[in-house]
């Protein structure tokens, strides 16, 4: 298999690959010419997406692509300023506003907003709405069938001894940390060093069954045997499994986080007003749909969902059972010292 291209993999090369031409022709056109530049995870977007967007508009779309959230945002915070759309989890969204990187949608901008559903207007992530979202889902466990006789059930299952050697975690912070608050039942909004420190316990403890902390290449070291368990991304999963049936998710029984990644604007866009055209593009109905067919992502996007694949959308996996949707906790906002708290745990957790 080859090396992985995804959401927040690099999973399935082949659905951006057409894609690649465009968008190196409109790197090399000159700038007087009607373009957005576009930062997004790879492969997170339908690979007639952009085609059809500058073949109705005449506006060219200049793709550039991240495979880690953290590393986009200290590439932003840095001085990378020459983007006029990028997109960003839920969770980052307060630091991206309180640095001044982002700017609100002027009200009345996108006459496709209202497709959105009720659940995703108005978050605590984002209360003033200045960003737009985009696609969701959620974390969980993937394994295969062929591999384990009995599916996992809990988030403990990735601290089972057997499991030794054979375990995937996702190289991401705010996942592997939220997940030992849940076993621990200690709160996202908790300042307690102590608290900080069961963590921080725990996740060590876990480190000799961990073959790896990986948030691109894991599940292609599940398809090779390599190893039993892997925490992953819901629709990273499902884009894999259309060539791998024998893969499968679940959601652990101590229940889990869904994430919204949303599109946000710049600060400074330099082409603000094609910028905008696009975002109300990707709201559009059957764009939204074609895209959430394409990557394997639930849309936030009602107006879209009917036009999703019914496969898909009647996948409780994907689009969670009401009962299961109120289940779902969002990321807490953190504030700075919260921020601070939990990036240093980790760093603890990585160098033990």
């Amino acid at each position: 298999m080859s090396e992985s291209v995804s959401r927040r993999s690099f999973l399935k090369a082949a659905i951006l690959a057409p894609l690649i031409p465009s968008l190196l022709a409109a790197c090399r056109r000159s700038d007087n010419k009607r373009v957005v530049n576009f930062f997004n995870w790879s492969n997170y977007i339908g690979k007639d997406t952009l085609p059809e967007f500058t073949k109705r508009t005449g506006v060219d779309v200049r793709y550039d692509m991240f495979a880690d959230e953290d590393e986009m945002f200290t590439k932003i915070r840095a001085g990378a300023r020459g983007y006029d759309l990028i997109v960003v989890g839920d969770y980052l969204i307060p630091r991206f506003k309180s640095l001044n990187l982002i700017e609100p949608v002027p009200p009345g901008a996108l006459k496709n907003l209202d497709n959105l559903a009720r659940r995703f207007r108005r978050p605590e992530y984002d209360p003033d709405e200045i960003t737009v979202p985009y696609l969701w889902g959620t974390t969980g466990i993937a394994y295969n069938r062929k591999k384990l006789k009995k599916p996992p059930t809990s988030w403990w299952d990735l601290w089972d001894e057997k499991f030794k050697d054979r375990v995937s975690m996702l190289d991401n912070v705010r996942d592997c940390i939220s997940v030992a608050m849940q076993l621990l039942n200690i709160p996202q909004t908790t300042r307690d060093p102590e608290d900080f420190r069961k963590i921080r316990e725990l996740l060590v403890k876990q480190k000799p069954l961990v073959k790896q902390y990986s948030s691109s290449s894991y599940l292609n070291s599940l398809v090779a045997g390599e190893i039993d368990l892997a925490m992953t991304w819901s629709g990273d999963l499902f884009q894999t499994a259309r060539e791998n049936p024998d893969l499968d998710y679940v959601l652990p029984k101590e229940g889990t986080y869904m994430w919204v990644d949303c599109l946000a604007i710049m600060r400074g866009a330099r082409h603000r007003e094609d910028t905008l055209r696009l975002v109300d593009y990707l709201l559009e109905p059957a764009v939204a749909a074609g895209i959430a067919n394409s990557v394997r992502y639930a849309t936030p996007n009602q107006a879209a969902t009917p036009l999703v694949d019914k496969a898909l959308r009647s996948d409780p996996r994907v689009y969670p059972s009401p009962a299961v949707m109120k289940q779902l906790q969002l990321h807490h906002v953190l504030d700075s010292e919260q921020s601070e708290l939990w990036s240093q745990t980790w760093a603890d957790v990585k160098v033990a």
